[in-house]
């Protein structure tokens, strides 16, 4: 048995002001860069399956978002504009010039967001499962108590003390069928990690920004192509909203996965990967 490939990452620090962010990097600093953005609960980690085959091709760039993973807290608003204003530090500290820009879930909403404030900055963007309008999505029951209740200080701090018990998560995998799919590209303890590390005053603002979301005068902003990825099985998508976003965009290419469901990128990271490097150019 050959023993697998290496990938090397590197960690980076960024003083953005007066907030200490954490980035990661994968790859020749040569190849062509690919911003990587998370989803919501998540970090940077949940991109390692994909890094083996996008590193070969791209410079990644996998930050964690605003109060995730390592990164602390913007002080102000927490946003998906304010989020993008860090982003374009990011670039510009590692002195790239145009990026593509893959966001999942959440990160999609981000990357839009990114590519329609700095148009010039952005020379592709693919999403996964990421809404445009919030009339057109609907926030599943989960979610939507986790948000009302990340409003009182004790909960939250009871949440992450409780996702670090294992009879915890084991109750959470008997109700979430998806959890172990995902669970199984990711590495082992990264989920649990990622949820205890979440600051929830910048959770709560991106959350009442994606739960209130409206695109619909940023996508014409957009100049550089799009591709949207979503599966038809999608609990958090409407179909005839997402060819909706599509007319909203100049240049867009709409790729519905039958079967699929929100989960595609961690369940289906070599579908991903390759809908990626045929998209962007490498």
């Amino acid at each position: 048995m050959t023993e697998p490939e290496i990938i090397e990452i590197e960690h980076h620090y960024l003083n953005h002001k007066g907030t200490q962010l954490h980035f990661v990097t994968c790859g020749r600093v040569g190849n062509p860069p690919l911003f990587l953005l998370h989803s919501f609960y998540t970090s940077w980690g949940i991109f390692k399956p994909l890094f083996r085959n996008l590193a070969k091709r791209f410079y990644l760039v996998a930050p964690d978002l605003p109060g995730f993973g390592d990164s602390q807290v913007l002080d102000g608003v927490n946003n998906n504009q304010s989020f993008a204003q860090v982003l374009e530090a990011i670039r510009t500290k590692l002195e790239l010039g145009k990026v593509a820009v893959f966001g999942f879930s959440a990160g999609g909403i981000l990357a839009l967001k990114y590519a329609s404030l700095y148009p010039t900055a952005v020379v592709r963007v693919v999403e996964q499962g990421a809404p445009y309008y919030f009339r057109d999505y609907d926030i599943i029951l989960r979610d939507k108590i986790l948000l009302r209740l990340s409003r009182l200080t004790i909960i939250p701090r009871l949440i992450q003390y409780l996702a670090r018990s294992p009879w915890v998560w084991e109750l959470v995998r008997r109700f979430s069928k998806n959890l172990d799919a995902e669970l199984k590209v990711m590495e082992k303890g990264r989920l649990e990690r990622d949820f205890t590390r979440i600051k929830f005053r910048a959770a709560y603002g991106w959350a009442k920004d994606i739960l209130r979301v409206d695109l619909r005068s940023d996508l014409p902003k957009i100049k550089c192509p799009v591709k949207v990825v979503a599966g038809d099985k999608d609990p958090y998508l409407k179909l005839d909203g997402i060819y909706r976003m599509k007319n909203l965009i100049k240049d867009c290419e709409l790729d519905i996965i039958t079967g699929g469901d929100h989960e595609l990128t961690l369940k289906n990271t070599e579908m991903i990967s390759l809908k990626i490097i045929g998209f962007c150019p490498n």
